[in-house]
């Protein structure tokens, strides 16, 4: 069933058993202290629940509980779009990505009707270090909007953009050169990670048209919304395309929205919480030592500034909180469903034996076939499925590091399955594809930095592990490996020993 907003999503793990409240304290305050991050490895090395934290210490909000973990699995992940199995669903994802038709465009309801209407701060009140909530996390220097969908309008064509962008709070942080922030930048200003010279996401090219033009632009942003919204915010649309249009699609039904205070955008209506703002003209601030989605603290890094002109929530408003780290992390697999359903989408479009694709959470990228030895189509198909990840359409596939490519007996889910292939079926000198010209994902340490100081090229690995029948040999022996059922009724026999 389609959710109404994060709540109904939450209240769904909750009977399924996959939400915990947690009244046990936790320490949520800058500091060595601190237990969020070793909390986030915890649950994510056991693919724990979601849970709520109650209990906070050094907490400067206790009234919105927080929210945690909640996409913490690939099955969460797929619950978010109404399916169970990760397959499925990056099926659906892909379907409806790749056909506009079954997208549905949103529908607008009156500001009484909206429950993230239901508390209003006016921008003489504002104050943002007592009214969002802070929550720190490892050795990073500023608390961060880390649950919020981000609203901008091209400043030309006035198509909407709905990302899913980190906000750095600078009430209490540390500045990277020494000291703290303003009294003015702690109580009435975020940063934004926008991307913007070069501008290399959408809301920065929106920035970047902006400023071109000499024009303010407006900026909203929603937290804790209807979680199918996270996933459209998450997805690499074509620019121009509208995310909520594409997350009606997802949904079965138009996603509701209502308008601005202060801006001229919309926002979910079940939001938990919403802050309206302008960047500011030319204003920028450094912020320093954060992590990044690849595992490594970010030194120093330049944004541009937002000016908060009013804030909305709920009346019992929650809040999420995420970090990211060496993987996994809560919203890496939100991340990573996405990236799979572009690319398997399009690689199914070239060949039909394409039967997955897998992201590992560091970005190893699995393609499962659906035929393998003799069956394949000529002998050195898994070579040609390599390129034509590289040369996929949208700006996942051509990133893509590390390809290997497995047969159907082969689970692209389990590192060991895939080990098992890589050992006893492929030969380095020949069943691996060394690309020197490749696009390097942005965030690669080990890629060399462009002029900009962003890595544009680098080099790819391929790994063609399926079966190389008949051509190399003449047969495999028989797998060792027992029927699934017979696995099932042992553990049935033995449940509550192991």
């Amino acid at each position: 069933m389609p959710f109404k907003d994060m709540r109904e999503f939450l209240a769904h793990l909750d009977s399924q058993g996959q939400l915990k409240q947690v009244d046990v304290e936790l320490n949520c305050e800058i500091g060595e202290e601190n237990e969020m991050q070793a909390l986030m490895r915890l649950v994510c090395e056991q693919d724990g629940p979601a849970l709520m934290l109650n209990n906070l210490k050094g907490y400067n909000t206790p009234q919105h509980p927080v929210m945690f973990n909640v996409f913490g699995t690939r099955e969460r992940t797929a619950m978010t779009i109404d399916e169970i199995e990760p397959l499925t669903a990056k099926l659906k994802h892909a379907n409806i990505l790749g056909d506009a038709s079954k997208w549905h465009e949103p529908k607008i309801v009156d500001a009484a009707n909206a429950p993230c209407k239901e508390v209003v701060i006016e921008e003489a009140d504002i104050d943002l270090s007592k009214q969002l909530p802070l929550v720190w996390f490892g050795k990073e220097q500023a608390s961060y909007v880390t649950g919020g969908v981000v609203v901008t309008k091209d400043p030309e064509t006035g198509e909407r953009n709905v990302g899913w962008y980190r906000l750095t709070q600078f009430a209490g942080a540390e500045h990277p050169t020494g000291g703290s922030y303003t009294e003015e930048e702690q109580k009435k200003q975020l940063s934004v990670f926008c991307f913007w010279n070069p501008p290399m996401s959408h809301i920065g090219l929106h920035l970047a048209k902006a400023k071109a033009m000499g024009k303010p632009l407006e900026i909203a942003i929603a937290c804790q919304v209807d979680p199918v919204i996270h996933m459209a915010a998450a997805t690499g649309v074509p620019f121009g395309a509208d995310e909520y249009n594409f997350a009606g699609g997802l949904k079965g039904e138009p996603v509701e929205l209502v308008k601005c205070n202060t801006v001229d955008l919309e926002v979910p209506a079940g939001a938990e919480f919403v802050i309206e703002g302008v960047f500011h003209p030319d204003a920028e601030q450094t912020i320093g030592r954060h992590s990044n989605p690849v595992g490594y603290y970010d030194a120093i890094q330049v944004f541009p500034m937002v000016d908060v002109k009013c804030i909305t929530h709920r009346n019992d408003a929650q809040w999420y909180a995420t970090m990211e780290m060496v993987p996994p992390f809560d919203h890496n697999y939100i991340a990573l469903l996405p990236v799979e359903g572009e690319v398997l989408s399009d690689l199914q479009r070239k060949a039909p034996e394409v039967q997955d694709v897998v992201v590992t959470p560091n970005m190893t990228y699995v393609v499962q076939l659906n035929v393998d030895g003799a069956r394949k189509p000529h002998a050195e198909f898994g070579k040609y499925i390599l390129h034509a990840v590289w040369g996929s359409a949208g700006r996942w596939g051509r990133t893509a590091k590390i390809v290997i490519v497995v047969g159907p007996d082969v689970d692209p889910y389990d590192m060991d399955s895939i080990e098992w292939a890589i050992a006893t079926r492929v030969m380095p000198a020949s069943d691996i594809i060394i690309n020197e010209s490749g696009q390097a994902f942005v965030l690669d340490p080990s890629a060399p930095k462009g002029h900009h100081g962003f890595p544009v090229t680098g080099s790819q690995m391929g790994i063609d592990a399926t079966i190389k029948v008949p051509e190399r040999f003449t047969e495999y022996q028989e797998v060792s490996f027992p029927p699934q059922e017979k696995v099932n009724q042992v553990a049935v026999k033995l449940k509550g020993i192991l």
